[in-house]
């Protein structure tokens, strides 16, 4: 068996008149519920007088006919110390009501009633022994660690104040149910556990409402604040994908605008070839090739879309058709060209006579000059 204490508020006080005894009436002593209580190493537990164990007859019963003692004697009161720390008893009316032991009782030491009256004695601190039993649970919405089994109320003692001092008194007809601590200086508050955030915390009972308002409004402004979050969240998101299509598209434009320049400078480099006399010249210099080459390939040959080098492996074909000149540079193909018509009997230069070019005739192909030069200015 173990030994608690716990505490209420003295009510309803009456001076008798004849004896001098004072009463108080319908007092509360015990109240289910889950209490904090200390033991000598300073170890805090909650535990819990639930209705089946507190508002039974056989613990109600021991309410009565209980000695009254000042503040709590360092051991249990019975016959052979009752006369040491006895200032008064219990009457045979304890009963149950509203979830409390309510009892009348009368103190009748003078001493005792003098400072009760003044108010250095405010308050009743009930002393009792339980079975514990280590059974966690949850008894309208605090948690415990144990339960109070066998509850049975050996004293009632007057003490000055409850350990929690007067700030977290109960008011009314309700029990104040408060920890017992080994030390008289050591003060405690009534606390509760609390389950908030994800975890159980230990508040004191007074600020249990507060401390659940704040946790719903914090849970609100965390909600809020977890939404914003998402939204800056998403938005980051958005303004990623759009700079990275951003970097592509410009990477894309910037491409885009190197083949341009590029182009733009081929064209200028093509079309410097056809300006003023470098025109003439090209014009003079194909329209003499296709002379020469003609007198190789024949009138079947197409010159039209060939360039200089294409006109010159024709006719090198025609004299050597098993030489490959599809890997040969520009400059092998020249020399080649030239050489096979350096080398060429006089006779049979056709294209230094006019009247021996096989085909079109020397104007037909002035002509054709002529057609070929305008149009190439036309681009």
């Amino acid at each position: 068996m173990l030994t608690r204490y716990d505490s209420a508020p003295i009510n309803n006080l009456r001076l008798d008149q004849q004896t001098g005894y004072l009463h108080a009436d319908n007092v509360p002593i015990a109240r289910v519920g889950v209490f904090p209580y200390i033991n000598a190493k300073g170890q805090v537990t909650m535990e819990a007088k639930l209705p089946d164990d507190l508002l039974t007859d056989s613990t109600i019963e021991t309410a009565n006919s209980k000695p009254i003692t000042e503040d709590h004697p360092k051991e249990a009161v019975n016959s052979r110390n009752s006369e040491k720390y006895m200032k008064g008893f219990t009457a045979d009316n304890a009963h149950a009501e509203n979830g409390m032991i309510k009892v009348d009782m009368t103190i009748t030491n003078k001493d005792l009633i003098d400072r009760v009256l003044k108010g250095d004695k405010q308050e009743l601190s009930i002393g009792f022994s339980t079975n514990n039993y280590p059974v966690k649970g949850n008894y309208k919405g605090m948690t415990y660690d144990s339960i109070q089994k066998n509850i049975q109320i050996n004293h009632i003692a007057v003490v000055k104040r409850g350990r929690a001092g007067h700030s977290v008194r109960l008011t009314g007809d309700s029990a104040e149910m408060l920890i017992e601590d080994e030390s008289e200086e050591q003060k405690l508050m009534e606390t509760t556990k609390v389950h908030v955030n994800g975890t159980d915390i230990t508040v004191a009972s007074q600020d249990v409402d507060k401390l659940m308002k704040l946790d719903s409004d914090n849970s609100d402004s965390n909600k809020k604040i977890a939404e914003y979050e998402a939204k800056i969240k998403e938005y980051k998101s958005k303004v990623a994908a759009l700079q990275a299509n951003a970097d592509e598209a410009q990477a894309s434009a910037d491409k885009s605008q190197a083949k341009a320049d590029s182009l733009d400078k081929e064209l200028a480099t093509y079309k410097s070839k056809f300006e003023g006399d470098a025109l003439d010249k090209a014009v003079e210099e194909r329209m003499n090739l296709i002379k020469v080459v003609k007198s190789y390939v024949g009138d079947s040959y197409d010159f039209k879309g060939k360039s200089l080098e294409d006109m010159k492996k024709a006719a090198i074909k025609t004299v050597n058709d098993s030489i490959d000149l599809d890997n040969k540079s520009n400059e092998y193909v020249n020399a080649y060209f030239d050489s096979m018509v350096a080398n060429r009997k006089p006779s049979s230069v056709v294209g230094y006579t006019g009247a021996e070019i096989k085909g079109d005739s020397l104007s037909d192909l002035e002509s054709k000059a002529m057609e070929a030069r305008n149009s190439i200015y036309n681009y």
